[in-house]
């Protein structure tokens, strides 16, 4: 496909083969309604233009001018009332002016931005939650990451502590030991002289 190429069916300009195709299918589905449904009865077009609507069937330009002349016959009837219709379907495929473009690259880039926006603020919202319940705990909890490793240490510490009295303890008898035995023989030593 050309960039830039147009194609003109019926007095309507399509950007691709592709839709000029579906529009040519939707002319003759338009011509096969017209056949066959009675569009001099009211309650038929009115159940026409409902089902239509409803089910998406037409949706390029010929198809949604032929469900705009079927809506205003119906309402020019006053057989009905405007709020019991469905509400008309955006073409699909038409040409769009440079502003219509920008406003909906705009729009999507509007909508992406708040999405991300709401994104944004649920992280950052579970962000400062995280750090409240951190200071919370830190500050109300008793045990801390370095209290088992504090404990460790104090009980390798205790029982150090413990072997050394023993060890001292065990010195002092060996020391006490050897002052009596070195009082006994110097008493032996001034017995004997």
């Amino acid at each position: 496909m050309e960039k830039g190429k147009t194609y003109t069916y019926q007095g309507f300009t399509f950007r691709s083969e592709k839709e000029l195709e579906e529009a040519k299918k939707e002319a003759e589905v338009v011509a096969y309604i017209r056949s066959q449904a009675d569009l001099s009865n009211v309650k038929t077009m009115v159940k026409l233009y409902n089902r239509l609507v409803e089910k998406g069937t037409l949706g390029t330009v010929l198809g949604i001018s032929f469900l705009k002349e079927l809506r205003s016959r119906i309402l020019e009837s006053g057989a009905v009332a405007e709020s019991s219709l469905r509400p008309m379907p955006e073409p699909v495929g038409m040409i769009k002016t440079q502003g219509e473009i920008k406003m909906s690259k705009d729009r999507k880039l509007m909508e992406l931005y708040k999405e991300r926006c709401k994104k944004l603020t649920i992280v950052v919202a579970a962000l400062c939650i995280v750090i409240v319940a951190m200071f919370v705990i830190r500050l109300f909890g008793t045990a801390s990451p370095f209290t088992d490793y504090e404990q460790k240490v104090l009980d390798e510490y205790a029982g150090w502590k413990e072997e050394l009295t023993e060890k001292e303890e065990t010195l002092h008898s060996w020391e006490r030991t050897l002052t009596e035995w070195e009082r006994e023989l110097t008493e032996r030593e001034e017995a004997l002289k």
